[in-house]
């Protein structure tokens, strides 16, 4: 007969919602290294660390699991706090050197301050509570499919962004305009708009996707449930751009890709992985490179 324990568990689950597929995740319990997540509940199967699956039903009926998420999003704002101080610390050292490089050195190398903090974030937690495989512990996948979700999801994402940005009390209401702005010292030459390509189209989709929605939400979702979760990890996402400030502008900009983030984060829940959401993301700020070079070209 189950136990006082997993009958509270089990009650817990029914009111938390958590997005995972069925799949092997680290064992909760820490009683194996992983255990089988049928899509409902735990199960007694379990795995050590040679992947031999054991039947191990003693702690599914014994043992309360710590609370969902609170380990790994003690390590993921520790993360993000650094990365925020290391793009800052880069940024301060490039000011006192007189800005050598202009502001394409300033987005590059803050950008790299910033990406070290959040990936080592998620490294520590996938070594510490997962099974060392970022691919794994984060459903870092892609499929086919992806390409189309991707597309939906980047112009949704500007939509929502434009929405968000218009009633703001703003010099421009437009996000292209607010686009520009912010990038606007960053797009003087080929080297620089090969660094802001390579930058916004590449790496921040990687690298961003991997911690605000594969870490940060994930932990935020299972601990507070689905819309707080999304919200919270789509205003620090937003909050990461205001790092570069450059005015009033830098807070819209900030605060539409907050509005972005919403549609990424929705589709990250919705498909359990980040493949769909890199896509997305990679589009939504191609399109914001392709409005600052026409606006450059022909404004």
């Amino acid at each position: 007969m189950p136990t006082l324990a997993s009958r509270r568990y089990r009650a817990a689950q029914m009111t938390t919602a958590d997005p995972r597929p069925p799949g092997w995740y680290p064992d909760p319990f820490e009683r194996l290294r992983f255990r089988w997540w049928d899509g409902d509940e735990w199960t007694a199967y379990a795995a050590a660390a040679d992947r031999a699956v054991q039947w191990d039903p003693g702690p599914v009926e014994t043992t309360e699991p710590p609370p969902p998420g609170l380990p790994g999003l003690i390590t993921a704002f520790v993360g993000y706090g650094v990365a925020v101080g290391l793009s800052l610390a880069i940024i301060g050292v490039l000011v006192a050197l007189d800005r050598p490089g202009g502001r394409t050195a300033a987005i590059a190398l803050s950008e790299l301050g910033l990406w070290g903090g959040l990936v080592g974030a998620c490294i520590v937690v996938s070594h510490r509570r997962g099974t060392g495989s970022l691919v794994r512990d984060f459903d870092f996948r892609f499929r086919w499919s992806d390409l189309g979700f991707g597309l939906a999801g980047a112009i949704a994402g500007r939509l929502l962004s434009a929405a968000m940005v218009a009633p703001l009390p703003v010099p421009s209401r437009r996000l292209r305009d607010i686009d520009k702005s912010v990038f606007h010292n960053a797009t003087h030459g080929a080297t620089a708009w090969i660094v802001l390509i390579v930058v916004t189209c590449v790496g921040a989709p990687l690298v961003e996707e991997l911690f605000f929605r594969g870490l940060l939400q994930t932990r935020l979702v299972g601990r507070f449930g689905v819309v707080p979760g999304i919200i919270g990890a789509s205003l620090l996402f937003g909050a990461a751009h205001m790092i570069a400030w450059q005015g009033i502008e830098t807070f819209a900009y900030a605060w539409a890709i907050a509005g972005g983030g919403l549609v990424l984060g929705t589709i990250r829940y919705l498909t359990g992985r980040l493949g769909p959401g890199i896509i997305a993301h990679s589009i939504f700020n191609a399109l914001a490179v392709l409005a600052i070079a026409l606006l450059s070209h022909f404004g």
